[in-house]
């Protein structure tokens, strides 16, 4: 008897793969964010059958990292992936700032 699906939705691998898979899926995506990929492309770069893309795309898209094109049925980032890219590069700013001032404050202080 095959093992019963992780996730209720007829994939049978562990929570971790699924996790692995979606951010397989933002990768793959990355490089593709105006044009998108559609199903069987994400399949292959994600070494994994179409229906598992089509899944881990669902939750992509619940979440508002991922939307489809319904025009070319294609794949791609939302605009929201890109923000959270532009909050930690906005982090590393600030970070390097205030080594920075650090940096100042030791060497007037010695």
């Amino acid at each position: 008897m095959p093992p019963a699906p992780a996730d209720g939705a007829g994939d049978p691998q562990p929570a971790g793969a699924q996790v692995l898979r979606a951010l397989d899926m933002l990768e793959c995506l990355a490089g593709h964010v105006i044009d998108g990929l559609p199903n069987k492309d994400l399949a292959a770069a994600m070494r994994c059958p179409p229906p598992y893309v089509t899944r881990t795309a669902a939750v992509l898209i619940a979440r508002g990292w991922v939307e489809k094109d319904p025009s070319t049925e294609r794949f791609r980032l939302t605009p929201r992936f890109g923000r959270l890219a532009f909050r930690v590069m906005a982090d590393f700013d600030r970070a390097k700032n205030a080594l920075e001032q650090l940096q100042r404050n030791y060497l007037m202080s010695h």
